[in-house]
């Protein structure tokens, strides 16, 4: 089973079938997923600001809705991370597979070992076969990809100052996003390979000409949303038939 979990903008799967919404209970709260089959390959999805875009990146069950993945069975994770663009060659609507993260949240619950002594390696972040795989469709399908890029994760729900973006720059970073962390640490602690597709929707603060509006960050997810699913929906079909054949 694939795990896919969306951020703004990307709220359902185009084409799931044999569609089913069980309420998992976990030890960290109840996850709502939708279960199914994409592409021939079992799923289970969730937008992990749920349906209505209702919860803020600080408040997210990150640690329920991993437990809840790899508890139905889940054997990889795959992700989207709308994100600011730091890095100037990335327009609108770039995607990027990314491959390295810099976490500058506070006060998230970012462990399942709160009472063990427990270090976890982090070399490699963003599982490197599922990378190739989506390079793989991305190949196939025509579509654009970066390879490669490290991404910035903020608290917000606020955006950043263009100070914190040159100094996030200084980091180099080439993405800044809410809720990328701890997502990927929380994956890697309960051993499910783990990538994310990084969508820029705007330029970060300070980088672009004028003030970006809201409205003009969803024109770019639209406009995103066939390339992305594209993206996701190959990788499905290729893991899919990887685990029938064993």
């Amino acid at each position: 089973m694939l795990g896919l979990i969306t951020g703004s903008g990307f709220y359902d799967l185009p084409g799931v079938t044999d569609r089913r919404t069980p309420v998992l209970d976990t030890p960290y709260g109840p996850v709502e997923l939708t279960l199914g089959t994409w592409n021939n390959c079992p799923v289970a999805f969730l937008p992990r600001h749920g349906s209505g875009h209702s919860v803020p990146p600080q408040r997210i069950n990150y640690r329920a809705n991993l437990w809840a993945l790899h508890d139905v069975g889940a054997r990889a994770v795959l992700a989207t991370a709308v994100s600011g663009g730091i890095n100037p060659s990335y327009a609108n609507g770039t995607l990027v597979l990314i491959d390295q993260f810099v976490d500058q949240t506070s006060g998230r619950a970012d462990t399942f070992f709160d009472d063990e002594v427990r270090h976890t390696d982090m070399t490699e972040p963003y599982d490197p076969d599922l990378r190739g795989i989506l390079r793989h469709v991305a190949d196939e399908e025509g579509l654009a990809v970066v390879d490669g890029g490290t991404y910035v994760c903020a608290n917000g729900p606020r955006f950043e100052t263009p100070a914190e973006i040159r100094m996030y720059a200084g980091f180099g970073g080439d993405l800044v996003g809410m809720t990328g962390y701890p997502e990927v640490a929380l994956a890697r602690e309960l051993a499910l390979p783990y990538a994310s597709v990084g969508v820029v929707s705007n330029p970060a603060a300070g980088l672009g000409d004028v003030e970006l509006t809201l409205d003009e960050i969803w024109q770019v997810l639209a406009i995103a949303a066939d390339p992305v699913a594209r993206l996701l929906g190959g990788a499905a079909t290729v893991l899919g038939a990887r685990w029938v054949q064993g």
